[in-house]
Order: C-alpha cells, then structure tokens, then sequence
C-alpha cells in the first residue's frame, strides 16, 4: 500500500487513547473520529477463536452461526499522521439485493485489532452496510470489474485494553472495487470509518 496516498485523503484523527499523566482519565471522542484504508485487501484469516466469548453480551459464535463469512483484513491509518493503526478484519453474512443487480447489502461484524487493545463494531438494521455499484464507464474500476459505493451505520460493542470501555455510534462511507469472479471485495479507493461520541475510558 503506498502510504504516501493517504496522505492527500482529509487530514483526520482517531483515537487518541494513550495513558498519559496531563490527560484524564476517561475522554470522550466525537467530532468525527475518523480511520481511512485505501488500497487491496488481504482474507480475513482472523482466529474466531480468539474473539471474546462475550463482548457487553454479545455473541459472537450466536450471531456467525454458521452463516457468516470472513471477508477482508485491512490495514487502517491516521491520515493525519500518515501512521498505521493496526487492521481491522471484517465478516458479513445475508448478502442480497435488487433483482437487477445493481444494489449489494450485507451485515457485518468488525474487530479492530489496534495498538492498545481491540475495539468492536455490528452493523444495525437500517444501515447495514451496501450500496450500489456505479457505471464502470463514468467511474472507472482501478482493479476490479465494478466500484460500488455506499456505506453504512452502527455501534460499537466494546473492546479490549484500553477500548475495554468504549461505546457508541459509527458509520462508514466506501468506494470499494469488485471482482465478481472471487466474489471479493479486492480493492478499497476509498474506505472511512467515523466514529461519533465513542467514550474510550483509560
């Protein structure tokens, strides 16, 4: 990934949860909290052994159960530093849409493995990531067969270590490439993840 590219996407922050003396000790991060990843994707091969059996009482094993499937893994940045965050690795499940095939729209779990701990996010009804793929002859795929552009809306569940106290809202925008061979999702052109009054206590 050419990490200098990141640095002409909006200068964004997210985050900033690191123990130290001249902070409190707990901050409250809205305003727009943003993460951006650009570039191709990797399979999600994450151990979903090694997800908490219980997140703030969700279940992971109850809400995969059998139907769900890894998608990608990402590595995600603070634009505005230009720094990497960590990857985050996502699975979907109930992938549909319009008969005409123009619309995608799936469910989808999140685990942000990050520097300080894990953070959590579940797509919710009425956001649930998707959106429709563009003409390939005004926008032009880079690597992929078709670019669909949507996003999506929802909460975040918990984390580990220093997200252990983390909640919220999110929401996501993407333009993100297609190659309806494998069924993947190969390319992000764009990928930002903007986390609204999620309270991180330290």
């Amino acid at each position: 990934m050419n990490k200098v590219m990141l640095g002409a996407i909006f200068a964004t922050f997210f985050l900033l949860a690191q123990n130290v003396d001249a902070k409190p000790p707990e901050s409250t991060l809205g305003d727009g909290s943003i993460i951006v990843a650009e570039g191709f994707s990797a399979p999600n091969d994450f151990p979903v052994a090694n997800i908490p059996a219980d997140i703030n009482g969700f279940s992971f094993a109850d809400w995969c159960a059998g139907v769900c499937v890894p998608t990608v893994e990402l590595e995600v940045f603070d634009a505005k530093k230009n720094e990497s965050l960590g990857h985050i690795y996502a699975w979907g499940k109930e992938f549909g849409g319009s008969a005409d095939g123009v619309t995608l729209v799936f469910k989808e779990f999140i685990l942000y493995d990050l520097d300080g701990g894990q953070l959590y996010t579940l797509s919710q009804d009425g956001g649930h990531p998707g959106g429709a793929f563009a003409d390939p002859t005004i926008i032009i795929p880079k690597a992929g067969d078709q670019v669909l552009l949507g996003g999506a809306e929802g909460i975040v569940l918990g984390g580990t270590g220093i997200y252990a106290g983390a909640s919220g809202g999110y929401s996501t925008r993407l333009k993100v490439e297609v190659d309806f061979a494998s069924g993947f999702f190969i390319y992000y052109d764009e990928l930002y993840f903007r986390f609204r009054e999620v309270r991180v206590e330290n």
